[in-house]
């Protein structure tokens, strides 16, 4: 599977005249690589920000994937390993599934905090977590759709925080998986949880808790705005930083802001590819804006393609998406 990947405020030299570059490793969920102007001059979605790091940096448009879907992805860019290495031989996890990451295996995280780095994760994980259940309750098995029996009071006993990260903010899997609750470090952030109702394409999501104040379609403009607030933050001191920011799109559901809606003309997922572009242009505009962006190298890339649309033979018109990517 093709994947995109592009680099951008590449500053390094052969002499290393720059030791310890920050970096920022986002990782788009779902995007299929034509979608992106720079890569598909043909491609009817604007994507000026990406466009930019292509042009001021690299691309690499020959990278493979052993696997077609969220979880395998993570945990090769987390560990280093082909994703058949783990207990994990098809599929991805829910958003209730035990972690799939050993907890004394070296990830990028461990890696770069014996490096000297600061390490953050902002978004979605999608590689288990450990969740505490009330009255000592032990998961269902695989926790696809939840047990019933969490405990958003207390905290989570294995997060990206033990997992080599010192910060974490963002959701335990995909948005279309419960529980639809923000996560900081190793809590749930405190709200008032309502019951998600089950809905179907375009938007589709499982049924399950949410938190009030979590709405689907300001997902990836809260990742932004945490994204920037932490790069005006870090730009404060000398330390250099990694920071993972794994997006929620334009994996579904396909819910892109209204600001976004209408735009493209192409629907929902054209929308939202823009509303993509948009979240990594709040994270250049934060860059250049604090004067991290002569010493920060931005690598932007996707987990697998979109997905494919099933066409009626006898009249070719588009009906719903399948599951292949």
């Amino acid at each position: 599977m093709k994947r995109i990947l592009f680099t951008g405020f590449i500053l390094l030299t052969v002499q290393l005249t720059i030791a310890s570059p920050n970096i920022i490793f986002i990782l788009a969920d779902d995007m299929g690589y034509g979608d992106v102007q720079a890569l598909n001059l043909k491609s009817k979605i604007p994507t000026p920000h990406l466009n930019r790091l292509a042009k001021e940096g690299m691309t690499f448009t020959d990278a493979h994937s052993p696997s077609g879907v969220c979880t395998p992805t993570r945990y090769g860019v987390i560990t280093g390993r082909y994703c058949w290495r783990s207990s994990l031989k098809r599929g991805v996890l829910g958003g209730y599934s035990a972690p799939l990451i050993e907890k004394d295996r070296p990830t990028v995280g461990s890696i770069m905090q014996l490096a000297g780095y600061h390490t953050a994760v902002i978004g979605k994980w999608h590689l288990g977590m450990n969740m505490t259940r009330r009255a000592g309750g032990k998961p269902a098995k695989d926790s696809w759709d939840g047990d019933g029996n969490v405990d958003f009071t207390k905290p989570i006993a294995d997060s990206p925080i033990t997992r080599g990260f010192k910060e974490y903010f963002g959701v335990s899997a995909s948005l279309d998986m419960a529980p639809y609750v923000w996560i900081e470090d190793d809590r749930f952030v405190p709200a008032k949880l309502v019951q998600q109702p089950g809905i179907k394409f375009p938007g589709f999501v499982r049924a399950g808790p949410r938190a009030e104040d979590l709405e689907f379609e300001e997902g990836l403009d809260v990742l932004g705005e945490r994204t920037v607030a932490f790069l005006k933050r870090m730009s404060k001191g000398d330390q250099p930083f990694f920071l993972y920011m794994p997006l929620t799109g334009p994996h579904k559901p396909v819910t892109p802001h209204p600001r976004f809606v209408g735009k493209t003309g192409l629907g929902p997922y054209g929308d939202f590819v823009m509303n993509v572009d948009d979240t990594v242009g709040q994270v250049l505009k934060a860059l250049d804006e604090t004067r991290l962006a002569d010493n920060t190298l931005v690598m932007f890339t996707s987990d697998n393609g979109s997905f494919m649309y099933r066409v009626d033979d006898e009249d070719d018109h588009v009906k719903t998406p399948t599951k292949q990517q």
